[in-house]
């Protein structure tokens, strides 16, 4: 009996030496999947920095927030705010309306006359201050907002008190499916 019993603890210990080292593994493979995640956030903000930088790039806008907080889903085709070099186009459009830019809304081009990216501490994610000038007069104010995997909110405001956020993701201007309207000016 005394036999048996040894092997019982024996074996009790030997399963509690491997349930801590399979727990110190799960551990490390946590920590591991952690820091991989954690580098390609890096590595995908760094790309967007760079897209950015050349102002070469689109918000396709999925939702719209008014003053208020209420929002829209919204086309991403039709709906974007874009920059093209020195340029910059704001378009709002409506399914089912008819507006001045021929697309149910209103397209506003303008010249960028101030663009700072600012990264964050952890290198994960930016924001984006820019100032458009209007060609119809006016002058727009964006922050954007940007996460590592694209995902962006840009609060926009006017001269005369106008405020609208987007949101949707960022893309290179080469490989956005937006169509932009007529501009009113």
């Amino acid at each position: 009996m005394r036999g048996v019993s040894l092997i019982i603890v024996l074996l009790f210990l030997g399963l509690g030496v491997m349930a801590q080292e399979s727990k110190a593994d799960r551990k490390a493979e946590k920590k591991a999947r952690k820091e991989a995640k954690r580098q390609e956030a890096k590595e995908n903000t760094a790309r967007l920095i760079g897209i950015v930088e050349s102002r070469q790039f689109v918000l396709q806008a999925t939702t719209l927030y008014d003053r208020y907080g209420n929002s829209l889903v919204l086309n991403s085709n039709l709906n974007f705010v874009g920059f093209d070099g020195e340029y910059s186009t704001i378009q709002l459009s409506f399914a089912g309306l008819v507006g001045w830019n021929g697309v149910g809304g209103v397209t506003i081009d303008g010249r960028i006359t101030k663009m700072e990216v600012r990264t964050k501490a952890e290198d994960i994610g930016f924001t984006i201050n820019a100032a458009v000038q209007n060609k119809g007069g006016g002058l727009t104010t964006m922050l954007f907002r940007v996460n590592a995997d694209g995902n962006a909110r840009v609060d926009m405001n006017g001269n005369f008190g106008e405020k609208l956020s987007f949101q949707g993701f960022i893309v290179p201007l080469n490989e956005s499916t937006i169509y932009k309207g007529t501009p009113r000016y």
